[in-house]
């Protein structure tokens, strides 16, 4: 897959477009589709990605995302297209009206194929809808493919969905939308090496400010490092037993004890096991970790 951010360096294609925040399974079908079409055609098919989600302009509170731009490249690395177009999204991109925006995909990005979803905004102030963008389409003999409403088990598939399921702790729901577990990655940091003196190293997670965490507590997942997934026990919070203030997250990789400092690695939540609480000593929290290791031992990797 071809990473593309020089304009000049596009050529007739098919473009599916979106915010693509955590890729989930409504976001690969649009993909997908683009893709097929694309080999259909015998054109590149790829992906327009913003070097910034959307809402670091729009929305001032800066809400969470599920995934960062490096995330969502290595999920499209699996999802067939030929290429990601990066474009950056600031205060004169997004004053781009509905027709200036297509105008860009169209002349500038040599755009002969468009696939969005059926909620799909854009233009200034999101002023210009997916029937809006079909309409133009038929004007210029422009195809455009809009995904309809995906579910699961009757549940529409949403970002916002997904992003309140992780917030209450509800990995295997979040899964299910997502379509794979929901993972951070990030590199392996220096901590307080608390879990080292117990005997238990963890490999303590490097997290941008940006990115959505699960709530506190212990969870069940894999942690892949090298191209590697091992099954891990991954703490989020506070480490209230040792007195700590600052949130992290470490993951304790099972039958695994290299050094990996400043490696970059993904952890995927699984399901969260129990609450984090304070103990009333290391001794006892090793021992919670060992009954916890336990939990997790017996679990497949998926």
């Amino acid at each position: 897959m071809q990473i593309i951010q020089d304009i000049n360096k596009m050529s007739e294609c098919a473009l599916a477009l979106g915010n693509f925040d955590g890729l989930h399974r409504a976001h690969t079908r649009i993909i997908k589709n683009c893709a097929e079409y694309a080999s259909m055609k015998n054109i590149p098919g790829g992906v327009l990605l913003f070097k910034n989600h959307t809402q670091t302009i729009l929305n001032k509170d800066k809400q969470k995302i599920l995934s960062d731009f490096d995330e969502k490249i290595e999920l499209l690395e699996e999802s067939g297209v030929d290429f990601v177009f990066v474009q950056n999204f600031d205060d004169v991109f997004m004053k781009l009206s509905g027709e200036e925006f297509f105008s860009y995909l169209v002349d500038k990005l040599k755009v002969r194929a468009i696939f969005v979803g059926f909620n799909y905004r854009f233009g200034y102030k999101a002023g210009w809808a997916a029937e809006d963008l079909k309409k133009m389409g038929q004007k210029q003999n422009i195809d455009v493919i809009v995904s309809a409403e995906m579910s699961a088990d009757g549940v529409p598939i949403s970002s916002t969905l997904i992003r309140e399921y992780i917030k209450s702790g509800n990995m295997k729901k979040a899964t299910e939308l997502l379509g794979r577990l929901y993972s951070i990655s990030g590199e392996v940091v220096s901590g307080k090496q608390n879990g080292r003196k117990m005997g238990l190293p963890t490999a303590n997670v490097g997290v941008k400010d940006d990115k959505l965490l699960p709530p506190d507590g212990v969870y069940s997942g894999f942690t892949t490092i090298s191209g590697i997934k091992h099954r891990s026990l991954i703490n989020v919070g506070k480490n209230p037993t040792f007195g700590e203030n600052e949130r992290t997250v470490e993951s304790f990789v099972l039958d695994f004890d290299e050094e990996i400092y400043n490696q970059r690695i993904k952890v995927e939540f699984e399901e969260k096991i129990r609450e984090e609480r304070k103990f009333s000593s290391p001794y006892e929290l090793k021992k919670q970790i060992s009954r916890d290791i336990n939990k997790v031992m017996g679990k497949t990797i998926g």
